[in-house]
């Protein structure tokens, strides 16, 4: 299947996220071809892993790449429906070539995407995108092969492998004692399996909500708590001690409490991160990003250790942890990063196992850990962002607004006075802008909103 030169990208998003869209008007067979071909030209031959998550668009698409890798002669080792982390973590652990992962995460069904991962397991990082893109551009394809050599074969082992990964990060006999009841919404999507597989190694007995992949949502796929309104009437109803929500690539996690339901996303990161640091030497360096929560700067001052704070998007995140040595890291989205994990990005099994490890460790309750942490007061909203609409006046806007603030101009644009910031950036995934602002009191998150609206509307 070869297509004209002549080809419109103008309705896909092309980020550090990979590639995404909406099928048949962006992200059609057309558009996911020539992707294929220009990853396929960088693969060299070479084995490629593929995961995907429900989307029922997932399995033509994982067709559409198979053809276009074996034309090439490369080998390629199918995953199935995993989570994103999974078909990271095989990709290291088969020392294969590359790996793309077929999601468009917490877009709705109608979006897919490509994910394209290097050899050592991580996103792509900015200057191997370009190597992508500029295959494509100039059409300059490997040429399909009369005798390919390559063939697909199945990995289920290797899921296996990334399992036990985990498991070796934390203390597999004190959770186990505990025999936590845990409740899992996988939205019907990449986790429906893993996730309740792995808390099983663990010795808990699982509620599975929502883990029957096929091929629908049954709730909004970002797990917010505002969307997970319904899964937290079941998660009260079971009794568990804790609930997990997924979005449906499994690479980003919310909780559920008995006393508070579904809590912010805000708060995954924090309760994974005391794990870590209470066994981590005084000075240990974290790594988070510019849009998450100053609840990691307050539970690495109670342990020593210092936050860095990188752009948006797992790749920057984990570029600057390689830079740093940083012994954890992740997004104020619900990801977890555990460099001693192989997925090396947002990974739902490392967050899970870190936060089950610390109520086991700590002998206290998740509700009693949260109450442990400073109150949240963040609000996150979203803009459209039409044509020709113009990011740099914006931002001037803001720095008008906020005299006092300290600007950065890293990712979009970060102001910080001390007891609040706001950041202001285009979305990796979607055509919007976002503006997420936080404070350290409720009636200065409200000033600070006031202030915002001003700014956006002028």
């Amino acid at each position: 299947m070869r297509i004209s030169k002549e080809y419109d990208l103008s309705n896909l998003m092309i980020s550090i996220s990979g590639v995404r869209g909406k099928i048949a008007n962006g992200f059609g067979l057309s558009e996911a071809l020539l992707f294929a071909q220009s990853f396929t030209t960088m693969m060299n031959h070479g084995n490629v892993v593929i995961g995907r998550d429900s989307r029922p668009s997932g399995p033509y698409l994982e067709s559409l790449l198979t053809a276009a890798l074996l034309a090439n002669g490369s080998s390629i080792l199918s995953l199935g429906l995993v989570p994103t982390p999974t078909t990271k973590a095989v990709v290291k652990l088969s020392k294969a070539r590359g790996g793309i992962m077929i999601s468009a995460s917490h877009n709705p069904m109608e979006w897919n995407a490509f994910k394209f991962i290097s050899k050592e397991g991580f996103f792509f990082n900015a200057k191997e995108n370009e190597t992508l893109i500029d295959h494509l551009k100039r059409f300059q394809f490997s040429p399909e092969m009369i005798h390919p050599k390559g063939a697909v074969g199945f990995g289920e082992e290797y899921i296996d492998l990334h399992i036990k990964s985990v498991l070796a990060r934390i203390n597999l006999t004190k959770i186990k004692k505990k025999k936590f009841k845990v409740f899992v919404d996988a939205v019907g999507g990449a986790g429906s399996f893993v996730i309740p597989k792995f808390l099983r190694e663990l010795g808990c007995a699982v509620v599975e909500h929502n883990c029957k992949p096929d091929g629908t949502f049954p709730r909004p796929p970002e797990p917010t708590p505002a969307a997970l309104k319904s899964s937290e009437k079941a998660f009260l109803k079971s009794k568990a001690d804790i609930g997990f929500a997924l979005d449906p690539d499994a690479d980003r996690l919310v909780l559920f409490t008995p006393k508070l339901g579904a809590i912010s996303e805000e708060l995954t990161l924090p309760l994974a991160l005391r794990n870590i640091l209470s066994s981590s030497k005084k000075g240990s360096k974290v790594v988070v990003n510019l849009s998450t929560s100053f609840l990691n700067e307050h539970v690495a001052s109670l342990f020593g250790a210092k936050v860095i704070r990188s752009k948006v998007g797992e790749a920057n995140v984990v570029e600057e942890m390689l830079a740093e040595k940083a012994v954890f890291g992740g997004e104020g989205n619900g990801g977890v990063i555990d460099p001693k994990v192989p997925s090396f990005g947002r990974d739902t099994l490392s967050g899970i196992g870190h936060i089950l490890n610390l109520m086991a460790e700590e002998n206290k309750t998740i509700d009693a850990l949260v109450s442990e942490l400073p109150s949240i007061h963040m609000e996150k909203q979203s803009f459209p962002l039409p044509k020709g609409f113009s990011l740099e006046t914006l931002y001037e806007k803001f720095i008008k607004g906020f005299p006092k603030a300290k600007t950065s101009q890293k990712d979009g644009l970060w102001l910080s006075e001390e007891d609040r910031w706001i950041h202001i950036r285009p979305s990796n995934t979607e055509p919007i802008f976002r503006v997420i602002a936080e404070a350290k009191s409720n009636e200065d998150l409200q000033q600070t909103l006031k202030r915002v609206k001003s700014c956006v509307e002028s």
